[in-house]
């Protein structure tokens, strides 16, 4: 496939971004590889777990801006719709990585920017090595977010962090993504791969139905709509203004001192 390569390792399947010379940033080609591989990946029982890396000193820089250039001298109406085509044809690869019934590990390498972020964000688990930079990147272009990030992005960080990273496009090291929560761990570079391959292989040996399962779960809680979810926090406020650690609490806040919960879960009685 072009600009990508699949690799197996026993139960690993490995989908390698592979056009380092542009620090591994996707044109049309490399995109439509990529939804290729995670579809492929995601049907093959064999594999039981994802590994998505890029090759050489950078995980993915992005768009290929040499794809954008191209449409630069477009009529308003005609770039306007290339670039939906382009990004159209993202969302099949982030929904199946999303989505697919088994764990996807990113292994970050120097940089990961626009869209490079949401494939990290789109990964069930993040390594990154020491010496990666992160960025969204996309104001610097003069455009909004692709990738699923608009979404992903203020899941794993908050509102107000989202904001500022997508708003100001500054980069972020390693450290700061850890913070953040956009990766799990950090590794000296030299260690990435080591590393990524055996978290992959211990996922890829764990138990998959209860993978598949737990991750259905979490996708389904991240993406609750606002009206579902005001709904379900008025049913979870009326259940504990129920019990009588709430009647606790109020007294407490009444009579100023300290409130003494007793965790019973025992309701209130009239």
């Amino acid at each position: 496939m072009p600009g990508v390569k699949v690799v197996r390792n026993g139960a690993v399947c490995e989908i390698v971004l592979d056009r380092p010379d542009v620090l591994n940033a996707v044109d049309r080609e490399a995109i439509a590889a990529l939804a290729a591989a995670a579809a492929e990946a995601a049907e093959d029982e064999a594999a039981r777990a994802v590994l998505l890396r890029g090759e050489g000193p950078h995980f993915c820089a992005g768009g290929d801006i040499r794809m954008f250039g191209a449409l630069a001298d477009l009529p308003a109406e005609a770039r306007a719709r290339e670039l939906h085509e382009i990004v159209d044809a993202l969302h099949p690869l982030l929904t199946r990585l999303r989505l697919m019934p088994k764990p996807v590990v990113a292994a970050v390498q120097g940089a990961a920017a626009g869209f490079g972020l949401s494939l990290v964000l789109a990964a069930d688990l993040a390594l990154a090595a020491e010496d990666a930079v992160f960025a969204s990147g996309y104001i610097h272009l003069g455009t909004s977010p692709d990738g699923g990030m608009t979404l992903s992005l203020p899941q794993t960080v908050g509102l107000k962090r989202a904001a500022e990273l997508m708003f100001l496009g500054d980069r972020f090291d390693a450290r700061r993504a850890l913070e953040l929560g956009i990766v799990n761990r950090v590794v000296p570079a030299a260690a990435l791969l080591d590393a990524a391959r055996a978290l992959g292989e211990r996922l890829a040996a764990g138990p998959t139905r209860a993978y598949a399962a737990g991750k259905a779960l979490l996708q389904a809680a991240v993406g609750e709509t606002l009206d579902r979810q005001l709904r379900r926090e008025a049913e979870s406020f009326a259940a504990c203004a129920a019990t009588e650690d709430f009647v606790e609490g109020v007294r407490a806040f009444f009579e100023k001192r300290r409130p003494n919960f007793s965790g019973s879960g025992l309701f209130a009685r009239a």
